[in-house]
């Protein structure tokens, strides 16, 4: 799973930094116990740190964060992955980059030293991610299309910070904030609560396809979507519609099999993980393993289904 935390402070030192670095990070440990990594540095009146708990998928030699670019101005914490970072990679490589690890990490960073903001847009995979860039004073912090990786985040006159999950923010303040009336609101009408809004009035969700640019020098915030959703129809048959199905699905299930550990499936009994199963099984040479949670409750068990 992994998770990312960080903090921009105008009122904390390096060494504050770090020990809120290393108790947010204590808070999310779970999501990632194989590996921790953690980011400081003092510029322009600001102290910035950034944080990650890992739990190890690709590269799992090479892959440790924070990553950097070349003269280190550039430096990235990252929770997910990257289903076309090998594709992506290789085109980088075309150009002359030059890259130290395996990791789809990196080909975020190399991409995003190259293009910019724009290269966001070419990733397809689950993430969230934070850039700190000191050339241009600015922190980017980016959701996948889906909003599959959770970040949240806050700001305060003299603080700014964002994690994967709400306990790590919430832990840092010097006082449990207030309720959310809107949070609550639609967590009754929905029983979840959509972003930006959480349970916790001035603590935001950032919404799925979308990053934040934070400036440094300013202190502001934009928030921008990545990929802009077109909505275009094919004029497909049925059986020609069925058959893009099909190949789409298995072009997902392909990217979404690279690891440099096993992979497993877990059967709920439903449909789409059959789907899930059935196509990993035949893209595999080997056995698939395929783990179900059955409960004693006859009505809440599906282990006959899987």
């Amino acid at each position: 799973m992994c998770g990312i935390n960080g903090i921009v402070s105008t009122i904390k030192d390096r060494s504050e930094i770090q020990d809120a670095l290393r108790s947010m990070n204590q808070l999310i440990v779970h999501r990632g116990p194989d590996e921790d990594g953690y980011f400081e540095s003092f510029h322009r009146n600001n102290t910035i740190g950034m944080a990650m708990q890992r739990l190890s998928i690709i590269d799992l030699n090479t892959g440790k964060q924070p990553i950097y670019n070349s003269d280190q101005s550039i430096v990235i914490v990252f929770n997910g992955e990257i289903y076309n970072y090998q594709e992506l990679r290789a085109g980088l490589e075309r150009e002359g980059i030059k890259f130290i690890t395996q990791s789809d990490t990196e080909v975020i960073l190399k991409l995003y030293e190259t293009k910019g903001e724009s290269s966001f847009e070419s990733l397809d995979g689950m993430y969230a991610f934070s850039i700190y860039d000191k050339n241009k004073n600015k922190i980017l912090i980016a959701r996948d299309f889906f909003g599959e990786k959770p970040l949240y985040y806050y700001q305060s006159n003299q603080e700014f910070m964002w994690a994967s999950e709400l306990k790590s923010i919430i832990a840092q303040l010097d006082h449990k904030p207030e309720l959310s009336t809107n949070g609550l609101n639609l967590f009754f009408q929905l029983t979840y609560i959509p972003a930006p809004y959480t349970i916790y009035k001035n603590v935001y969700k950032l919404n799925a396809n979308h990053y934040i640019s934070y400036d440094l020098e300013s202190q502001t915030l934009h928030i921008q979507e990545i990929c802009k959703i077109s909505h275009n129809k094919l004029g497909l048959s049925i059986d020609n519609a069925k058959a893009k199905l099909h190949d789409l699905i298995m072009k997902s299930i392909e990217s979404r099999s690279v690891s440099d550990v096993p992979i497993g499936t877990f059967l709920s009994g439903g449909v789409d993980s059959s789907i899930v199963s059935l196509g990993l099984s035949q893209l595999s040479d080997q056995r698939i393993d395929t783990f179900s949670i059955g409960f004693d409750k006859a009505s809440f068990d599906e282990t006959d289904k899987s």
